[in-house]
């Protein structure tokens, strides 16, 4: 999701090479970003990293879509475990029942992405580059999930019922609780800005939902031959609302590691425990300086 994180309009058998071998030093974060345990807080060594990524079935990458920080971070981790060859799936392509084809011979990148839906002005490329660059050089396949805004629109008007037959039975296979469903209510009015009236907040949430079941679509249907891992917004990625709720539901004793790339605050203090504890491991970067994206919502007529 762009920011703020929610203003866009919204059985498993695997074969699982040997984790590589890896050096601690073969993997090296930024001095200015920090390492923490997501429920705790406190710092986490990289080797630990390295160590609990090589060992998951799922690795479940987040992001602030326009920190540069967390686009070079998740593109060195993909090329640290290249002997892996892990499955990649990204939220900024369209959702397809097939991997997505490399670029032809001669086929520019911008003319690829065109082709399978990255929206680069929305994404603003180049900002992507190091981790799709990267996913192309080490990935054992490429897989979309992003759902077009005519795929959304009846899930919004018609809620979840609406869904594509098998992103719905994923759905109610996970369905939310009271209290995570509380939490995604909050998350769609403040990620609106609160400017979203009441009426669309249903409609809101279960599109959320069924971007969500695609991405974990996506993912199950990369996982067969090794490692897949998602790169899509950290609202994704959160352990109680989002994908990894589905997943621990549809693929039981398969290992599923979440990592944040959360900014500091404007104050330059960590991020709220509040915040942190969604995610199993958090990478702190710097914070990435933006106009205020509620601006535009707070224009007169800006939500219908």
């Amino acid at each position: 999701m762009r920011t703020p994180c929610w203003l866009p309009l919204l059985l498993l058998a695997a074969c699982h090479p040997a984790p590589a071998r890896l050096s601690p030093s073969a993997f090296a974060l930024p001095d200015s970003t920090a390492l923490v345990d997501g429920p705790t807080g406190a710092p986490v060594a990289t080797a630990d990293l390295l160590r609990r990524v090589g060992s998951s079935d799922f690795v479940l990458l987040g992001e602030v879509h326009d920190n540069p920080f967390a686009m070079a971070a998740r593109g060195s981790l993909l090329r640290t475990f290249a002997a892996r060859h892990p499955a990649v799936v990204f939220e900024q392509f369209a959702a397809s029942e097939a991997p997505i084809a490399r670029p032809a011979a001669g086929e520019s990148v911008t003319v690829w992405l065109d082709r399978n839906g990255f929206d680069r002005r929305g994404w603003k490329w180049p900002m992507h580059e190091p981790v799709v660059s990267a996913a192309l050089a080490v990935g054992r396949s490429l897989w979309g999930s992003n759902l077009s805004r005519a795929q959304l629109t009846p899930i919004v008007m018609g809620g979840t019922m609406a869904a594509p037959e098998p992103l719905r039975r994923l759905m109610e296979r996970a369905p939310l609780d009271s209290a995570a469903r509380l939490v995604l209510d909050s998350e769609i009015v403040v990620g609106h800005c609160r400017q979203l009236p009441e009426t669309m907040v249903p409609g809101m949430v279960a599109a959320q939902e069924m971007r969500d079941a695609a991405m974990t679509h996506a993912l199950l249907l990369a996982a067969p031959g090794g490692p897949a891992w998602l790169i899509a917004g950290n609202g994704h990625v959160r352990r109680d609302i989002a994908v990894p709720r589905i997943l621990t539901r549809v693929a039981p004793g398969k290992r599923l590691l979440v990592v944040g790339l959360l900014e500091r605050e404007e104050d330059g203090s960590a991020p709220k425990a509040d915040e942190r504890r969604s995610y199993d491991l958090v990478i702190i970067t710097p914070r990435t300086a933006r106009p205020d994206p509620c601006e535009q919502l707070r224009q007169p007529g800006a939500i219908r």
